[in-house]
């Protein structure tokens, strides 16, 4: 059929005029462009997570805080732990142990691949072991444990040095399985930049980084061999504090927070609580939010008096009330929260400055010249110097109600507030009379478990304070660690905790209460301490969206999980 000229020219302009408006309302309907990345368009695809983790790079051996969104995206490892710590498989499908815990077997899954398609084999497993123990010294305790890896088949078998108990949760799941292909090219793996860094075999692929937006993007991995996430893109969004980050989830930019280990801040829970589309959860924490450790190679800190008059001068209560909105609990002296299966009560810290004055002045440590301060014997003004994070929220509140509680007993106080790794050099340099840290779960079951290995002095690595140099405290943490039988590891938890108690190495400065804020349209988050709050394995294969609904239940209170 052919048409007049004029009618043809009639069609086309009709065709391009029709075209346009269907390619706008594209534009005004689909999914969210760049400049517009928090808009709440395609929900029921898009997971968006508010955190103030201050990611730089992404690589998982290079920035620590993105090694964290690597094990909970990207990454996986031998075997996995559920929200209430029970092993599960992940890249090992089976396992066994041997000799006494000095020989463990472990059976690798088929089918895994790397997000750029090459199988996962047990090479890629011995090559992760053995680059890590070489390249990263924060793997160093690798060649200390492990004498060899042999592959058999789709078998991987770790022969230790020595009988190793926590074997599943200190080396199974801690260690991100890394790609031979890749990682063995990389001489200096703290310089290595690219997108090939983010290769793993997990869940998610990392898809693009905006350090200018603070958007990280992750979009689902369709051939993932394990139970595929049902949510296509999970976005993060950086911000500089909580301020901000408070007003993102109250104008529906984002749905939910995470920042390792650490619930929401009470502060901004009450405003949260308004809003009509936000559910929370809550639970006790099993790490520590707040604690304070001694420098036990700086004098006088050695003495226990020292630590002991310390420890009495510290308003306990007044640090839950103001830093921790009251829901937290005071602790006690030995350290460990209660929510641990072979905890042991101990007598609760008390806040007792008079006290702590009769102590003080018991060693010599008397004001000689009426000025406020306490002197040494020789005159000498003893000035305490107080290491302390600036990144942690509620750091600035805390570091002042413990100067002011120091000043009352005529302690003199110099603050070094510096950022993370800063505060990890000051650390690992002993530059620091006291420490103001936080024991996150994984932290807390690391080297012999209930915080040991925060403390002893054998470890090395960012965060612990290896202040104790005791045989005794050694001797313990050894033989927890060759003990199998539960009766018997009760017995020596018991004991670790008993020695935390006499010796105060550190005082837990409060136990508190985790709460997180979601969105109601996304239900089934799960909370898992291990992984850090409601980013996890396990809400990533139970979340799914709702249409929302004004429910007519009173969200003034939280519900127990």
């Amino acid at each position: 059929m052919t048409y007049p000229i004029n009618t043809f020219n009639g069609k086309i302009k009709d065709f391009f005029i029709k075209f346009i408006i269907l390619l706008c309302l594209g534009y005004l309907f689909s999914g969210c462009s760049n400049s517009s990345d928090h808009a709440y368009c395609q929900q029921k695809e898009y997971l968006r997570i508010g955190t103030t983790m201050n990611i730089k790079r992404v690589n998982p051996l290079a920035d620590y805080y993105y090694n964290i969104l690597a094990m909970i995206m990207t990454h996986d490892s031998l075997v996995r732990f559920d929200p209430k710590l029970r092993v599960i498989p992940q890249l090992a499908e089976r396992w066994s142990s041997f000799d006494g815990g000095k020989v463990w077997k472990f059976w690798l899954v088929s089918g895994a691949r790397w997000h750029d398609g090459y199988p996962v084999t047990p090479e890629d497993v011995r090559f992760t072991f053995e680059y890590l123990a070489q390249k990263d010294v924060n793997f160093s305790w690798i060649a200390d444990l492990i004498e060899n890896i042999e592959i058999n088949g789709r078998e991987v078998i770790f022969y230790l040095k020595k009988p190793y108990s926590p074997f599943l949760i200190n080396v199974g799941f801690i260690v991100r399985i890394l790609p031979k292909h890749i990682w063995q090219k990389i001489e200096d793996p703290l310089r290595f930049r690219g997108k090939e860094a983010t290769i793993g075999c997990g869940p998610y692929v990392f898809k693009t980084f905006n350090p200018r937006s603070g958007k990280i993007c992750f979009e689902v991995n369709k051939n993932y061999y394990g139970k595929v996430p049902t949510i296509s893109q999970i976005n993060f969004y950086i911000y500089k504090n909580m301020d901000v980050l408070t007003m993102a989830l109250l104008k529906n930019k984002i749905d939910t927070y995470y920042q390792y280990a650490v619930g929401y801040p009470f502060h901004y829970i009450e405003r949260l609580k308004k809003s009509k589309d936000l559910e929370f959860l809550e639970t006790m924490s099993m790490g520590v939010a707040a604690a304070l450790g001694f420098n036990m190679t700086h004098r006088p800190f050695d003495q226990k008096k020292i630590r002991e008059a310390i420890a009495l001068a510290i308003n306990y209560n007044k640090i839950n009330q103001c830093v921790f909105g009251g829901i937290g609990q005071i602790p006690t002296r030995g350290f460990v929260p209660p929510l641990f299966p072979f905890w042991k009560k101990t007598d609760k810290l008390t806040y007792n400055p008079e006290q702590s004055k009769k102590l003080l002045l018991s060693v010599g440590l008397k004001d000689r010249d009426g000025d406020g301060v306490r002197e040494f014997p020789n005159g000498k003004k003893w000035v305490i110097s107080l290491l302390a994070r600036a990144d942690l929220w509620g750091e600035e509140q805390l570091v002042k109600l413990l100067v002011n509680d120091f000043k009352a007993i005529g302690l003199q106080s110099v603050v070094h507030s510096v950022d993370l790794s800063t505060w990890i050099f000051s650390l690992k340099e002993g530059k620091y009379d006291l420490v103001l840290f936080r024991t996150t779960p994984w932290g807390m079951m690391m080297h012999a478990g209930y915080a040991s290995g925060y403390f002893d002095s054998r470890r090395k690595g960012g965060g612990v304070i290896g202040n104790l140099k005791d045989q005794k405290f050694w001797h313990l943490c050894d033989q927890i660690i060759i003990t199998t039988n539960p009766s018997s590891l009760e017995k020596l938890y018991h004991s670790l905790q008993s020695y935390y108690a006499h010796h105060l190495p550190a005082v837990a400065l409060c136990w508190n209460k985790n709460i997180y804020p979601f969105r109601k349209n996304w239900q089934g988050f799960v909370v898992h301490q291990l992984e850090g709050g409601l980013a996890n394995r396990f809400s990533w294969r139970f979340l799914k969206y709702v249409e929302f609904q004004v429910r007519e239940k009173s969200l003034g209170h939280f519900n127990e999980k």
